[in-house]
């Protein structure tokens, strides 16, 4: 039987890879924005993250000062159809597309291109011109 202190310890070290792994994603998000668009640099463009109660929001903010904010996507904390730290698509300011998680942090979500600083890859299928395969367009 595992103590309640052991789960509560354990849910913290979680919470604290979690923390972790949302600073490393806005930092290269950030950094992968400045590359691409030398105005972003100068401006102060950045990513940053909200906590709410069921998903934690990734914002992406054009200026220093918080100016022409739109958001990048969401990160699941709260959910129980989806693991802790999937990352979900945007479908609007307040919610995630509930369709299907297009990765998770706590595994590792590597930006590997300018694509992704606009959101989380699209899922292929039909209507994107390829297969039905589950990869990323």
């Amino acid at each position: 039987m595992v103590s309640y202190y052991h789960r509560m310890k354990k849910g913290e070290k979680n919470m604290k890879n979690l923390d972790n792994a949302l600073v490393k994603l806005c930092e290269d998000l950030t950094k992968t924005k400045c590359l691409r668009w030398e105005h972003c640099k100068e401006h102060g463009a950045f990513y940053d993250f909200k906590k709410n109660r069921k998903y934690i929001k990734i914002i992406a903010y054009d200026t220093a000062d918080k100016g022409g904010a739109s958001v990048w996507g969401f990160i699941n904390l709260g959910n129980p159809d989806f693991a802790v730290g999937d990352v979900l698509l945007a479908a609007g300011w307040n919610a995630p597309a509930l369709n299907r998680p297009r990765g998770n942090i706590l595994k590792g979500y590597p930006i590997t291109d300018d694509r992704f600083m606009y959101g989380p890859g699209y899922i292929s299928g039909y209507s994107a011109g390829g297969y039905r395969n589950g990869s990323y367009v």
